[in-house]
């Protein structure tokens, strides 16, 4: 899961239609902001719409573009923590081995030289990535909002903390931090990028993993794309990642294409939420022991430095 807000006062405010006319982009700071999606929220949201296996593709708050830099956001959905806080998702952990592969995958993308030291996960969820980055030489740890995983992660003796960044428990220097499928859902982006910065080495990686709403897949599919979902409230492209970087004082390295693995049966699950209420059935359970990498090249992930670091 993630750090979602750090704002938990009054009840969660959200609208299927809020104006926004004396609202900022979350990236720039800038505007004005345009109205291109007029949202399809359920009457009411509850935990289960913020699930990180939830496939109610399509819905989505009123979506609004920036005029300035062009990065899309949910305007009306600015304070949602406490979905995130009582969320239980039990599949999420049902595909805990899959997604363990997956993680693995991630992590190597850190070069070989620096694969050690501290590293901080932050939305860890149940530990998944913690648990590989232990397997390969680091001393992890993570920080997560919900619960029911953060408790699931402790049952494993998994270093994850129950809350969100700022924390005081979670201290740097970090060799490296993580932030995967995380930054989607924040309203403020920036900030949360800052205060990674602050927590990381002066030599120190920051990997970002994002979808990207313009890659082929995304503007082929347009609102059906299983990315618009209600726990999406922010939606980058390469450009809009790379300004969210910079402006929290980091620089991107590398950009690349992560992959992702599933097993078969989740696979098929997700397929059918696109077909006939009619036509949908439950999977084989046979099909849970096959693991499908999948790579649509539908996300990005950036690997980062401070903008001081000079590699020698």
């Amino acid at each position: 899961m993630s750090d979602k807000s750090t704002d938990t006062s009054g009840p969660p405010r959200y609208s299927s239609n809020a104006g926004c006319s004396a609202s900022l982009c979350w990236v720039c700071g800038g505007g004005p902001l345009t109205c291109v999606h007029e949202g399809n929220l359920p009457t009411t949201l509850s935990s289960e719409h913020f699930q990180i296996t939830n496939k109610q593709y399509g819905h989505m708050g009123a979506l609004y573009r920036c005029a300035n830099c062009g990065f899309h956001q949910c305007t009306g959905m600015v304070n949602v923590l406490q979905h995130y806080v009582s969320m239980e998702d039990q599949q999420y952990e049902a595909t805990r081995g899959a997604r363990a592969l997956q993680e693995l995958g991630i992590l190597r993308h850190i070069p070989a030289s620096q694969r050690r030291g501290r590293l901080l996960d932050v939305g860890a969820g149940s530990g998944i990535l913690i648990e590989q980055a232990n397997k390969i030489g680091f001393k992890a740890e993570g920080v997560e909002p919900s619960i029911e995983l953060q408790t699931r992660a402790k049952e494993l003796a998994l270093d994850v903390h129950l809350g969100v960044l700022p924390h005081p428990d979670v201290r740097g220097p970090f060799d490296v931090i993580t932030i995967v499928d995380v930054i989607e859902h924040v309203p403020d982006p920036v900030g949360l990028l800052r205060r990674a910065r602050e927590l990381l080495s002066p030599n120190g990686i920051l990997l970002v993993a994002t979808p990207d709403r313009r890659s082929l897949v995304a503007r082929l599919m347009g609102w059906k794309w299983w990315h618009y979902r209600v726990a999406h409230i922010g939606y980058f492209d390469r450009k809009t990642l790379g300004a969210a970087i910079s402006a929290a004082g980091l620089k991107v390295s590398a950009l690349k294409r992560p992959g992702w693995r599933f097993p078969a049966s989740y696979l098929v699950e997700r397929v059918m939420s696109y077909a006939p209420q009619a036509l949908q059935f439950r999977p084989p359970v046979a099909l849970d022991r096959f693991i499908i990498p999948l790579n649509l090249r539908d996300s990005m992930l950036a690997i980062c430095r401070p903008h001081e670091f000079e590699k020698v």
